[in-house]
């Protein structure tokens, strides 16, 4: 496969690609990075969290209730695994793969759809909250952050209380604790939604159509602040970057994304993305591909 190299005098990652690994997976829907490097897949239609070593090999399986949809492994190495069937949310310890809590919710119009790690909060817990939940509330999706207290009724809050991010949403990504960007299903674009300034209560919302783009899946970002975009009907990754400007109509600074290029497509391998993440220290990124078949494993240089 083709090398995509670093471009010289831009601040952007090339990708090596290194290989790939199948173990007999069902459908990997989710996809998550451990403090120690592993990787923790989730395998809907087995209903069971795979952790493998950085380069694929199983180090240990663990059989769950329910399907486990997203997954997000905050910087204080905890996990949190959706199980929007059942309407409940795991908490365990990645790298041991043990689970710690068990959450559901009571109504039965309500579940745990997606979950998003907040990048740089720490080794240690802090009071910045470590994720949000997205929380499906009779088709509307609520974000709203948690924290490793009162699950059960952080989630009820958020459901009443959240930030709206819209329908149809797949997957969401945290930017900072004031932006989201989500994927919509079966669409050629993605919605950010923001908070503009402290003293502004009202949550903004933008959409982005790519031409290039279609049905994204899943969102993540690089330490250069890229974001990646996975789109399975397109069949390739698209690389993102954030243009911020003065504004002439609100005379205050806004951001919009744009395509900073498609680093990742069929020439790569890349078939039907449907997650994808980077290790802790950005030096490896991992694409689930073949609609949740096989993972592709990428030196990021």
């Amino acid at each position: 496969m083709a090398q995509v190299l670093a471009v010289p005098g831009d601040v952007r990652h090339g990708f090596s690609y290194v290989g790939q690994f199948n173990h007999d997976f069902a459908r990997i829907t989710g996809i998550a990075a451990t403090i120690k490097g592993n990787i923790l897949l989730c395998d809907y239609d087995k209903k069971n969290l795979i952790l493998v070593d950085p380069l694929g090999i199983v180090l240990k399986k663990l059989n769950i209730d329910s399907e486990p949809y997203d997954v997000a492994i905050t910087s204080q190495n905890i996990g949190y695994i959706t199980q929007p069937k059942s309407r409940s949310v795991l908490q365990i310890d990645p790298d041991r793969m043990v689970k710690l809590f068990q959450a559901t919710c009571n109504d039965l119009n309500t579940t745990v759809t997606c979950v998003s790690a907040v990048p740089n909060t720490g080794r240690d817990y802090s009071q910045m909250s470590p994720c949000y939940f997205g929380v499906n509330n009779d088709g509307c999706l609520y974000v709203g952050a948690a924290n490793y207290e009162l699950i059960s009724k952080t989630i009820t809050s958020i459901s009443q209380n959240g930030q709206c991010i819209g329908s149809r949403v797949v997957k969401f990504h945290t930017f900072n604790e004031d932006c989201f960007l989500s994927c919509i299903g079966g669409q050629n674009y993605i919605r950010y939604n923001f908070d503009r300034t402290l003293f502004d209560t009202t949550f903004h919302s933008k959409v982005y159509n790519f031409a290039t783009l279609d049905s994204p899946t899943d969102i993540c970002s690089d330490d250069n602040s890229h974001i990646y975009v996975s789109g399975q009907g397109s069949n390739n990754i698209h690389r993102l970057v954030e243009d911020t400007k003065d504004s002439n109509l609100t005379y205050r600074m806004e951001t919009d994304w744009k395509v900073l290029d498609i680093p990742l497509d069929t020439h790569h391998g890349i078939k039907e993305p449907v997650a994808l993440c980077f290790n802790k220290d950005f030096s490896k990124l991992y694409i689930v591909n073949e609609w949740g078949k096989s993972v592709l494993v990428f030196d990021v240089i």
